[in-house]
């Protein structure tokens, strides 16, 4: 057996079991990618010594594995606020997660150096596949919760904060096999990507988009929501400055344009009661009337009031998990997360370390925009890496099997445009 065969094995069985850290079997997915990555690097050490690199996917992964040693040296400059519950419940099993990404990210990058168009291709249809399954899932858990029979698995479907006249008829949100809708909702956006990038045929095209769709829908999920907005806004901008650089405006730049000036209109004629909304939806929220904005004020309030050393460094890594030894008050918030990256390294690895994060994001931004306008899979892969951007903003999977999944889909994207131009 070749190292590239080893490596193109193992890609495959990472391409498969990814995204269910988004499942209740995250604890044994990654137990399992450690076991299998670290017999994977010590048979790919025997039957080669020599690896190589491809220069994005090098660069762009030390930032993002610099952003979590930056925090993990940050643990020396608060070591006398962490007590045995951290070392615990919290470091070792951030330390063991934390292997297991930098061993994922070593062979991801093995294996792309290596890999041909026809494996790249095969890998972007096995990752098509495995989220056509959470979509039909999703569907076969829909006519479940219609029809009265219980989905196979527990999960977070309960419909709080959807008005009583849907509960009345949609008993359920749909999470697929997902823990909750927030954790189901970037597998969504992922599945409209690369279905587009995947099938041909248009007929089969829009009928998974329209399966892709109804799950959306019924997921009731804000963040997919405003997620799928932002990506179509996007998208229209990218697409018409493109054509307006060929000189040739096409049908979907007319469609865009055409749905931009009915927002323009809406927000004219309804635009006192939308800034009236948002005006005391933000003063609550200021105010502290919700457990959430409650738990930020006192984040913000501990990192104005940290040292120097830890605003530029941080507070170590998994610290967020035990914030009263910084003196977060005890009361009993609700929430006490961010479901925010760019948060959680802020306070984790300091400036330094969120520096790290968007060098990280920039270097995949600026491949994606040098590139789009010449190939499909580059303009997919700059997608994805915005849909990323934008889930950090609710999501805080940093660290996991579906975040290093992702990536693993950018950088394939982005490796095969660069095949394709080069040949061309």
């Amino acid at each position: 057996m070749t190292q590239y065969r080893l490596l193109s094995i193992f890609m495959f069985l990472f391409l498969i079991v990814g995204p269910l850290s988004t499942t209740q079997w995250n604890k044994v997915v990654i137990v399992s990618i450690f076991l299998l990555a670290l017999m994977v690097i010590f048979l790919s050490s025997l039957l080669s010594k020599k690896n190589r690199f491809w220069s994005l996917a090098l660069y762009s992964n030390l930032c993002y594995v610099a952003a979590f040693v930056i925090s993990l040296f940050a643990i020396l400059l608060t070591r006398e606020h962490l007590t045995g519950e951290y070392i615990d419940s919290v470091i070792i099993g951030r330390l063991f997660t934390f292997v297991t990404v930098l061993m994922m990210v070593y062979l991801v990058n093995i294996w792309l150096a290596s890999s041909d168009v026809k494996q790249l291709e095969k890998a972007l249809r096995v990752a098509f596949f495995v989220l056509l399954v959470f979509i039909l899932l999703g569907i076969l858990q829909f006519i479940g919760n219609l029809v009265g029979v219980p989905f196979f698995i527990e999960t977070r479907d309960w419909m709080h904060g959807v008005p009583s006249a849907i509960r009345s008829v949609v008993p359920k949100r749909l999470t697929s096999i997902a823990e909750e809708p927030n954790f189901l909702s970037p597998l969504l956006i992922e599945y409209l990507i690369i279905t587009g990038l995947v099938i041909a045929r248009r007929d089969i095209k829009y009928t998974l988009y329209a399966l892709g769709l109804f799950v959306v829908l019924f997921s009731f999920s804000g963040g997919v929501y405003i997620n799928l907005l932002l990506l179509i806004f996007v998208y229209g901008i990218l697409s018409l400055f493109r054509s307006l650089m060929k000189g040739v405006l096409k049908g979907h730049d007319f469609v865009f344009i055409f749905g931009m000036f009915l927002c323009f209109v809406f927000i004219i004629f309804v635009g006192d009661i939308l800034l009236e909304f948002l005006y005391y939806k933000v003063q609550g929220e200021t105010a502290g009337q919700s457990s959430r904005s409650q738990f930020l004020s006192s984040l913000i309030q501990l990192i104005a009031n940290s040292s120097f050393n830890q605003l530029m460094f941080g507070h170590g890594m998994g610290t967020m998990g035990v914030l009263t030894e910084f003196g977060l008050p005890k009361e009993d918030f609700i929430f006490r997360i961010t479901n925010n990256f760019y948060l959680d390294m802020l306070w984790e690895g300091g400036f330094v370390g969120l520096s790290f994060i968007i060098i990280f994001f920039a270097l995949l931004l600026y491949h994606g925009l040098k590139g789009y306008m010449n190939d499909r899979y580059v303009e997919a892969g700059l997608l994805l890496t915005i849909h990323m951007v934008i889930t950090s903003l609710y999501r805080s999977e940093y660290l996991s099997t579906h975040f290093i999944w992702v990536l693993s889909l950018i950088l394939v994207c982005y490796r095969l445009g660069h095949i394709k131009v080069k040949k061309n």
